[in-house]
């Protein structure tokens, strides 16, 4: 009996014991946790990285047509996640410059630039820039996008057309000389009223605003395709430097990027220059306007 006794005494202190220690013991710890995702890619860097090819893209063409290229520069980059489009507006008038700049001094030397003309339309342009720059503090990024998007598609069949008048007006004068119209009072308020217009499409979207110059003067001017073109590079030079300083002063200017765009555009406005001076008119604008439509469809889909 007391055999028994201390059996099932050491039997119930052996159960105790060990119920302790699965009590005491330290749970087996859960697995750990996956790692995170990697980060998203860096999109002004990405935007710094396309800075160069976009800028010689818009360099090249936006020369040929009559326009500083940002219509081609401000769509491409801003794809980039996470660019803010504010600050492409504002650092592609870096580009806007370079552009007219190299294009208008290759034009000079053939006495291209209709300068009372050019003169006009800067003069309004330079008023309204700077209320175009301001303009984007005030719009959401959704609504920046939208006016580009609704912009490009709006404009681009303008490229394509000025080549038809050009040559309706040719066909229609055989041949003859130009002579370029006097400066009267309704050519006066329709150069300063579309310098109006471009002054703050230049400010808002970060463009040259020869997308509106340079059809007005084909369609509405004496003006051949070559005097067209270098007038618009030349009218917007002053009203996009005034909107590239309110966009600095508004912190919208990423300075690395400028850089990039500057070498790029100087680089194809020189060469497409010299292309529009000696290649037949309207050579390039078909494809220059089936881009801005597709840029502009592409914006307005992912605003």
């Amino acid at each position: 009996m007391m055999a028994l006794s201390s059996a099932l005494l050491m039997r119930s202190r052996s159960a105790l014991s060990s119920s302790i220690k699965r009590g005491f013991s330290t749970p087996t710890p859960p697995p750990p946790p996956p790692p995170p995702p990697p980060p998203p890619p860096d999109g002004y860097a990405r935007a710094d990285a396309l800075a160069l090819p976009v800028g010689l893209v818009a360099g090249l063409f936006g020369s040929v047509v009559g326009v500083g290229g940002g219509v081609l520069i401000v769509p491409a980059l801003t794809s980039c996640q996470g660019v803010a489009q504010k600050v492409v507006s504002g650092t592609s008038l870096v580009a806007v410059l370079a552009t007219s700049a190299i294009s208008t001094t290759q034009y000079v030397r053939t006495d291209a630039v209709d300068v009372p003309a050019a003169a006009i339309v800067a003069a309004t342009a330079v008023l309204s820039a700077p209320a175009g720059a301001r303009a984007t503090t005030v719009l959401s990024q959704s609504a920046l996008k939208k006016c580009l998007g609704a912009f490009l598609c709006a404009a681009a069949p303008l490229v394509p057309a000025k080549h038809y008048w050009f040559r309706q007006k040719s066909q229609g004068e055989g041949g003859a000389a130009e002579q370029r119209q006097p400066m009267d009072a309704s050519r006066v308020a329709l150069l300063a009223a579309t310098g109006g217009i471009a002054g703050f499409a230049s400010g808002l979207l970060g463009i040259g605003g020869g997308t509106v110059v340079s059809p007005v003067l084909a369609l509405f001017t004496d003006l051949p395709q070559v005097s067209a073109v270098a007038t618009s590079l030349a009218a917007m030079f002053v009203p996009s430097a005034v909107a590239l300083a309110t966009h600095h002063q508004l912190g919208n200017v990423r300075p690395r990027m400028g850089a990039v765009l500057a070498v790029g555009t100087a680089a194809g406005a020189f060469v497409g220059a010299r292309c529009a001076i000696n290649a037949p008119d309207g050579a390039l604008e078909g494809a220059f306007g089936g881009g801005m439509a597709f840029l502009g469809l592409r914006t307005l889909l992912k605003s």
